[in-house]
């Protein structure tokens, strides 16, 4: 055997190992001492369970969706209803009951002044399913980006299931995945 085809034998063996060394670490198996795994930066790989690692680094991906997903749904609605009614926008265009909602959590937190405040704004308060509330209450103002409520209202539906395991440290197999990723493009397709 030649030395060239010895030296192409050797790397593709070397890269057919490496793939499969990835694969073990996809499936939370450490097998590459010293290594971190990404996502994992403020504490040691060594302080948790392979196991319970590798589905935080999963779970993060989702968690950044939802993140992005969420606030720029509060940014629509905060910029959408301010251009429209100016400054009072919360005041006169929010259901009562979700303002009640942000007051509560907004006294809640000035108890604890020694911690971060969650946002500058009442719409950084709000919860997830609010938002729909808020898109459907004020429907006049967001129809026209909407084909109907039923669409906005089954998509957070949907998406309220899955990110209420995601906050609470679950984990979500992957179709519950494809479908998060799935809603995501509709809406970014639909709003622009």
């Amino acid at each position: 055997m030649s030395h060239k085809k010895k030296l192409k034998e050797f790397i593709f063996n070397g890269l057919l190992l490496d793939d499969s060394l990835d694969r073990l670490e996809d499936l939370g198996i450490s097998v590459r001492e010293g290594q971190k795994l990404k996502g994992v930066s403020r504490i040691e790989e060594t302080d948790f369970s392979p196991r319970i690692i590798h589905n935080a680094v999963k779970m993060s991906s989702v968690f950044t969706v939802f993140f992005c997903l969420e606030n720029a749904v509060r940014e629509l609605i905060q910029e959408r209803l301010s251009e429209r009614y100016g400054p009072t926008w919360w005041n006169d265009k929010i259901p009562t009951k979700i303002k009640e909602g942000v007051e509560k959590l907004k006294d809640k937190e000035k108890l604890n002044r020694y911690h971060a405040q969650r946002s500058t704004n009442n719409i950084g308060y709000t919860f997830f399913g609010q938002l729909c509330q808020i898109i459907i209450n004020d429907w006049d103002d967001f129809s026209d980006l909407f084909p109907d409520q039923h669409w906005i209202n089954s998509r957070f539906n949907d998406l309220e299931m899955s990110r209420n395991i995601i906050m609470h440290t679950g984990v979500l197999p992957e179709i519950e995945i494809e479908r998060i990723e799935s809603i995501c493009r509709d809406w970014l397709r639909q709003v622009g």
